[in-house]
């Protein structure tokens, strides 16, 4: 195990900034995913890390130790390809041991070290084939194999799954999961998969255009966004964005909504920031995750101060199975709820929901920070 430390890194290619200025710094057996669509950076930071991009300015450490100039099969580092890499004249076995073998180490102890290794991914029983003769998640396997045979510092993981169909990606996460949790080795895993951040990740990183946006566990970047791009990029259906003014109904601090020709509406917040007050008056956005918009429950809301009822018209219901995301209007704007499949409602007319405002978000619409 190890520790990780990125310091103001940049890239530049000529006058094109790639990443401008990383900040991160993760402690042994952190699980850190590099999250964010493609063009963001994410790779190259990945590459730098392994040795294969020169760093422009900045410095990494594993270990304390800068590695900034030291050869990529000198930092003690294991790297996973998303194309597997694998070898395809040699068997699985001389796959996974081939960097030993490089390395000069005896052929008892290679034997040794690949056992160990199948035996912990289960693949025991290919040592003998040829990748040709593998399915994609086997492959995948013998790639992560040939990178834990080494026992590194650091784990790379550059979009290991994204090659897998549907089914198999949730299963290879898992594995990769379990994998972690008996290791607990220092991995760097890169994906543009929101799900894959959201249940490897001890903390994640999310980048637009070589700047880190948020760098947190998943449950604060998912539940305390910094910023509306962040809420947009985690969660599926995203965070509503409802654009409303900061407004006082006697001591409480609410967003008030308005629309032309109906009613306005007054939604308390449950917890106003501690600045909030200097927004009185101004426009906020209010950001709510769907499944905070629930069918209305008398039941359920007279217990609880933050659920605010609202009564809005119905307009397109899209059964999931496990429940109903449905499109409704709040006072103009178009808004997604996450409802029950029990709720029975109706498109085109009018429901009763309610707003839990605890797990509310007020963001700046011109900065779009969090506020």
């Amino acid at each position: 195990m190890a520790t990780l430390t990125i310091n103001n890194v940049r890239k530049q290619y000529g006058n094109v900034e790639i990443l401008k200025g990383i900040d991160l710094s993760l402690t042994d057996g952190e699980f850190l995913v590099l999250l964010g669509p493609s063009g963001c950076g994410k790779s190259t930071l990945l590459n730098m890390i392994a040795g294969l991009e020169t760093i422009s300015a900045g410095e990494i450490r594993i270990d304390q130790r800068v590695i900034n100039g030291v050869h990529p099969k000198d930092r003690d580092i294991a790297m996973v390809f998303q194309s597997y890499a694998l070898y395809p004249n040699m068997t699985v076995a001389r796959n996974i041991g081939f960097s030993l073998e490089m390395r000069g180490q005896s052929k008892a102890d290679r034997d040794s070290a690949v056992q160990r290794v199948a035996k912990l991914l289960q693949i025991e029983h290919l040592l003998d084939r040829k990748p040709a003769q593998l399915s994609g998640g086997q492959r995948q396997r013998v790639a992560m194999g040939r990178a834990l045979v080494r026992d590194p510092k650091v784990f790379l993981f550059d979009e290991p799954l994204s090659n897998l169909d549907a089914k198999l990606r949730v299963d290879m996460r898992t594995e990769i999961k379990k994998l972690h949790q008996r290791l607990g080795t220092t991995v760097v895993y890169v994906t543009h998969d929101q799900i894959e951040a959201m249940t490897l990740a001890s903390r994640i990183a999310i980048m637009k255009e070589g700047i880190v946006q948020q760098f947190a566990p998943p449950q604060e970047v998912y539940e305390r966004p910094a910023n509306m791009y962040v809420a947009s990029f985690i969660g599926s259906p995203t965070m509503n964005f409802i654009r409303g003014t900061l407004a006082a109904e006697g001591d409480r601090l609410g967003v008030g909504l308005r629309s032309d020709g109906g009613p306005a509406r007054f939604l308390p917040l449950h917890e106003a920031p501690a600045q909030a007050d200097r927004w009185l008056g101004q426009e906020v956005i209010l950001g709510i995750r769907p499944e905070a918009i629930t069918c209305y429950d008398p039941t359920v809301a007279a217990g609880n101060p933050a659920l605010v009822q609202v009564g809005c018209p119905v307009n397109v219901l899209e059964p999931t199975g496990a429940d109903t995301i449905t499109y409704i209007q709040l006072c103009g704007q178009e808004v997604v709820a996450r409802i029950k499949p029990s709720d029975r409602m109706v498109e085109g007319e009018n429901a009763d929901f309610m707003i839990d405002m605890a797990r509310a978000n007020l963001f700046d619409p011109k900065s779009e920070q969090r506020i």
